[in-house]
């Protein structure tokens, strides 16, 4: 039976599933589809690609914050770096179709809260209440990565070389 591996071995059902609609397409029977799971499916496949970005921009927004919030910070230069590498992902994996699924506003809000609880000494410099960009802006295939932290006034100066 398709529908038995479903919940103990999803891996083992989605090869199964994969093979029967091959057989399928090649002219052979349906009966070994899973269809109800095979369409529940196929539609949480959109729902994780838009997880997946809406988490690096989280990770992107915490990281920037990080780094406005505590700018004389030992750490404050890869905070730099992984909220560029965070953002860098996002875009990535992007597509224009997601930005109905991703709320900017709720990903930056609960990023400054995030990064309100943290201490890392001192009282932290002041964190700016919204960040006016918008999902297209920020997704740009075609910008810098860098805008988000223009955007949210991550000033870093170029980390000292050693002589």
């Amino acid at each position: 039976m398709p529908y038995d591996l479903y919940h103990p071995d999803i891996v083992t059902w989605s090869r199964r599933q994969a093979d029967a609609l091959r057989r399928h397409v090649a002219g052979g029977p349906m009966s070994d589809v899973d269809w109800e799971n095979v369409i529940e499916e196929t539609g949480a496949i959109g729902r994780i690609e838009i997880t997946e970005v809406s988490s690096n921009i989280f990770k992107a927004f915490v990281q920037g914050l990080k780094a406005v919030r505590w700018p004389d910070h030992p750490s404050v230069h890869d905070w730099y770096a992984d909220s560029l590498t965070c953002l860098s992902l996002a875009q990535i994996r992007y597509h224009p179709s997601m930005a109905t699924g991703i709320d900017l506003r709720a990903n930056y809000s609960n990023a400054r809260e995030t990064v309100l609880a943290m201490n890392y000494g001192g009282s932290g410099g002041a964190l700016p209440t919204i960040m006016e960009l918008t999902i297209d802006a920020l997704m740009d295939e075609n910008g810098c990565p860098r805008i988000l932290l223009d955007a949210i006034g991550c000033i870093v100066a170029a980390p000292q070389q050693d002589p």
